[in-house]
């Protein structure tokens, strides 16, 4: 598919930089590719404009305090219970995404969705909540997991600019098969791993989500933060400090483009059903084959969220993936609409803002 604004070849050299080094400011940039930092700014400026290039912060939430849960939902046939459990996600204010089947390859529907929640009375309410729909009347197949692995990749080296390269054939069977061999030495590139800390401090979670929706947040966008929740800031360079410590301790960045041909989404369900499998670690591993991937995984749970060219086979991208499981994993793909939920965790806050005691609801008082 060809995209409706082609990228030039000096914004192609700066994605490809950035990709490879996303941290990387626009003085460095300049000076790597050998050009003036006003060429950058103004590229930067176009690519922003036109191509939404944004540098996020992919973050371990474990570390303020939370825990990632995320799963799907299946049911034979059309399903008014799926459609009730939609609803349900949707007016949830702790989801923070949720993504409905198309077209799957169980032929039944399917929804994913992910969640974000405090560890305290929230967490074992979300959970029971999810049991519910599973026992009558409701009776859906639901499958939960607490996220220990988040990654983002975005690789341009499958793009010319107007063009993806990227094939779903024989090529990406023997690239992935071949890595199954050496997965224990085979570093997972980009992945932040969850850890299970439980202290929940609303400084830091404003902070860290500004940092998730712009790795080079600025105090003063951080303090108009504070000022939204009824807060009033910190001064501009203590504001500073907290930004540079939890962007170095809790954030890896990455690129995030968009309106560049990748207009078909599939989302693929792993199941494993041994903890010794490694198929998640695989797909972990090798996402970065792919041209625009998301992998969460859990302790028996992976999804692997694609954004391809319309022209990709999804069945064929399926029956590969099976193939490569073999009898340790279950798998379902499913072609989805663009997600009905996709926030952040700028969207949790208030809500854990709104329930926390008076003395840690304004922790500098």
């Amino acid at each position: 598919m060809t995209i409706p604004k082609p990228l030039g070849r000096s914004d192609l050299r700066l994605l490809n930089r950035l990709a490879i080094a996303p941290s990387m400011r626009q003085a460095a940039l300049a000076r790597e590719l050998g050009v003036t930092r006003s060429a950058i700014n103004q590229l930067w400026a176009k690519l922003t404009n036109e191509y939404g290039l944004t540098i996020r912060g992919n973050l371990d939430y474990g570390q303020i305090g939370l825990r990632s849960l995320f799963g799907w939902a299946h049911a034979p046939g059309m399903s008014d219970v799926i459609t009730k459990f939609s609803r349900w996600l949707e007016s949830n204010n702790l989801v923070t995404r949720v993504t409905k089947s198309r077209m799957s390859s169980s032929l039944g529907e399917i929804v994913y969705f992910e969640a974000i929640t405090p560890i305290d009375s929230r967490y074992s309410w979300f959970q029971k909540q999810i049991d519910r729909f599973r026992k009558r009347p409701y009776s859906l197949s639901i499958e939960l997991d607490e996220t220990q692995n988040i990654s983002h990749h975005l690789n341009l080296a499958l793009f010319d600019g107007s063009m993806w390269s990227f094939s779903d054939d024989f090529r990406l069977l023997a690239t992935i098969d071949a890595a199954k061999g050496y997965v224990d030495v085979l570093p997972s590139v980009g992945a932040v791993k969850q850890s299970n800390g439980t202290t929940l401090l609303l400084e830091d979670l404003i902070v860290a989500s500004a940092i998730e929706s712009n790795y080079y947040t600025t105090s003063i966008e951080v303090s108009k933060r504070f000022s939204k929740l009824g807060l009033k800031p910190r001064a501009g360079r203590t504001l500073r400090r907290k930004i540079s410590n939890l962007r170095k301790n809790l954030a890896l960045p990455y690129v995030d483009l968009q309106n560049i041909g990748l207009p078909q989404k599939l989302i693929v369900c792993v199941k494993t059903e041994s903890l010794a499998s490694p198929f998640s670690r695989v797909l972990q591993v090798q996402s970065s084959t792919f041209p625009k991937a998301r992998v969460i995984s859990g302790q028996s749970l992976t999804i692997l969220d694609l954004e391809t060219p319309r022209k990709v086979d999804w069945l064929n991208l399926t029956q590969i993936l099976t193939n490569l499981a073999g009898n340790t994993s279950e798998i379902c793909t499913f072609i989805a609409d663009r997600n009905e939920v996709e926030k952040r965790l700028e969207s949790v806050v208030p809500a854990i803002a709104s329930r926390m005691p008076s003395g840690e609801h304004d922790p500098w008082r």
